[in-house]
């Protein structure tokens, strides 16, 4: 399988490039702005070029992970969002179509408004967001424009190790290292998914053939209270410094979906158990930190 990650820079592109290479595929991974060695700078904003490029490579499926995923950003910047998160991947996905190749785009909890959660496929959607309603519409021209050659994958609370360490566990280890707190959000519920088990997921998924929307996310609903201090004493830091704040007294700058969270009866029953339980996903993302695979290393 000829394999394109547009988006390769970030943690789930990461995990894509890394899970389809073990499998012996051959894969070419995309930056457009945080540059590495082994990936191809695409402008995806550049439509008729990005389109160009891809038209040449001729893949056979087309991994978008990439995107603008600040929440509070995309309320400040709609245009910015529109553009990142629909009209570029339709732009690929359009030209994936014409080359036969599939197309697998990455969307979020964030489509739901939160009010009952978790959520399973079949759930009414309504983003209470920007960046919800950027998602949810790139979903719905995706599925109409491209059918079966389309999938859509919901995920949420994406964490583990990545490059840039920038994931929510990163902020986590850096601040408590210092010795500083840690504001988190008491009444923000979801489903914390690790990447590395996302990524495979997927890609077996695509292997298998399989093509719609799909629900990609850790077993289990807690608050993000609750994620922080597991992530803390899992890297043997004092979870005393976590303080749980409402979203309310937190004053974000966008709407959240407060009782969010995935559920994954499709996946389950299509590849069982292949998304850890928290608790596994942690002493594997010690464990890969500590045995020096690549990743960026949590600062303390």
């Amino acid at each position: 399988m000829r394999a394109i990650v547009v988006g390769g820079s970030g943690q789930i592109g990461g995990w894509l490039l890394r899970i389809l290479a073990e499998r012996g595929h051959e894969a070419v991974g995309t930056y457009q702005s945080v540059p590495y060695l082994d990936l191809v700078l695409v402008d995806a904003s550049r439509l008729e070029e990005s389109a160009a490029w891809l038209r040449e490579l001729r893949p056979d499926v087309v991994f978008y992970p990439a995107g603008f995923t600040w929440v509070d950003g995309c309320e400040r910047d709609p245009t910015r969002a529109l553009s990142a998160n629909l009209e570029q991947p339709l732009n690929l996905a359009r030209v994936a179509a014409d080359l036969g190749a599939r197309f697998v785009y990455f969307s979020t909890d964030y489509v739901f408004d939160g009010l009952a959660g978790p959520y399973d496929e079949l759930s009414a959607t309504n983003a209470v967001s920007v960046y919800g309603r950027s998602k949810l519409d790139a979903e719905h021209a995706l599925t109409r424009e491209l059918g079966d050659s389309a999938i859509v994958v919901r995920t949420s609370w994406v964490f583990g190790p990545e490059r840039q360490g920038k994931n929510f566990a990163y902020q986590l280890v850096k601040a408590l290292g210092q010795g500083r707190t840690l504001d988190c959000p008491s009444d923000q519920l979801s489903s914390p998914s690790y990447g590395p088990d996302v990524a495979r997921a997927v890609v077996l998924l695509v292997e298998a053939g399989y093509s719609g929307l799909i629900h990609v996310a850790g077993p289990g609903v807690i608050d993000r209270v609750e994620f922080a201090r597991s992530l803390a004493v899992a890297f043997s830091l004092e979870p005393d410094g976590i303080v749980g704040r409402t979203t309310a007294e937190l004053g974000q700058g966008a709407p959240r979906p407060l009782h969010g969270g995935l559920l994954t009866p499709r996946l389950d029953a299509i590849l069982p158990g292949v998304m850890r339980p928290l608790d596994h996903s942690l002493a594997d993302f010690v464990a890969r930190i500590a045995g020096g695979e690549g990743w960026a290393i949590p600062e303390k």
